[in-house]
């Protein structure tokens, strides 16, 4: 029995290494932050004596290491070196950079600019007066504006080096060559929002209130992050650039802690996120159209040229 288990295990790591990933990933952010908190006895959705920080940096250790682990064991030499050249790949099309940067600030300040016709309570918390949440949380003088965007772009540039080292650096690159990107962008979507679970369910009563928990932690986790992963699997397609990726997740980072309302309640905020959703959901919908529109095109004309030649072959060969 245990050389089966042996057997297959090593089955596994070797013929599924996107599995593998997202196995190790998960065993290192959640087993770390279960032995941060105490044990599995003291997972509860009940306020937390565990500084949030310390949260934070077990949970995103997980993508990082395990990347540079499973590409040493895969590739060893040539895959850290394909690596730190994805990493390094900064001349592409000026329009990537422009996508990677905007698409965040641009789909949630409109949303919630939409939102504010109906309720003022949606106003983005950078706009307002008063302790912005994201402030209090890390410990930061709570009205102080310009220490707060500093520290979110601070922030956001190492979330985004540090997770998408993984997602980006090591995962989506299989999945993308088996796939189309919508596919390889759900599955990937999904599981990035599942590996936020344990470190987002801590401590989450408060935040969801009167919400039934599930419902609340469901469309926080699978909400915007899936849509918005799929945009990443089809720049990341057309760019092959890691610098890319982390540009994109830090300006969704940014943009995401700089825009909460100061003042919102869990219904509330599931409103906002589901709205932020259906306009992402809508982006990906027109771009995987456009894109499939445009391989049709390509195709077509690969089978005009290639009909072309062959018609033409008997008066070449005479």
């Amino acid at each position: 029995m245990v050389n089966l288990f042996k057997i297959v295990s090593k089955n596994t790591f070797i013929k599924y290494p996107v599995v593998t990933y997202y196995l190790v990933t998960f065993l290192i952010s959640w087993g770390g932050l279960v032995l941060l908190i105490g044990g599995p006895g003291s997972i509860s959705s009940q306020p937390s004596s565990t500084p949030f920080l310390y949260v934070y940096l077990v949970t995103v250790s997980g993508p990082i290491v395990t990347s540079l682990v499973l590409t040493g064991l895969y590739k060893g030499k040539q895959g850290y070196s394909e690596l730190f050249a994805r990493l390094l790949k900064w001349r592409v099309h000026f329009k990537w950079y422009a996508i990677a940067l905007l698409l965040a600030p641009i789909t949630v300040f409109t949303t919630l600019f939409i939102l504010t016709l109906f309720s003022p309570v949606y106003l983005p918390g950078i706009f307002s007066a008063g302790d912005h949440p994201v402030a209090l949380m890390f410990g930061l003088p709570g009205s102080d504006k310009i220490t707060l965007v500093f520290f979110v772009f601070m922030l956001g540039l190492f979330n985004g080096f540090v997770e998408e080292l993984g997602w980006s650096g090591f995962a989506a690159p299989l999945l993308i060559q088996k796939q189309p990107f919508i596919k390889a962008g759900i599955s990937l979507g999904i599981m990035w929002g599942l590996w936020h679970l344990l470190s987002n369910y801590l401590g989450s009563a408060e935040e969801s209130e009167t919400l039934p928990l599930p419902l609340f932690i469901s469309v926080l986790l699978f909400s915007f992050l899936p849509p918005f992963r799929i945009i990443m699997m089809w720049v990341y397609r057309h760019t092959g650039s890691l610098w890319i990726a982390i540009l994109m997740h830090a300006s969704l980072d940014m943009f995401w802690m700089l825009s909460m309302p100061i003042s919102i309640s869990g219904k509330e905020r599931m409103i906002w996120y589901v709205l932020w959703a259906v306009v992402l959901w809508g982006v990906s919908i027109i771009i995987g159209l456009v894109d499939a529109k445009k391989m049709y095109q390509t195709r077509r004309l690969h089978n005009v040229k290639v009909t072309s030649t062959i018609n033409l072959y008997p008066f070449i060969v005479c």
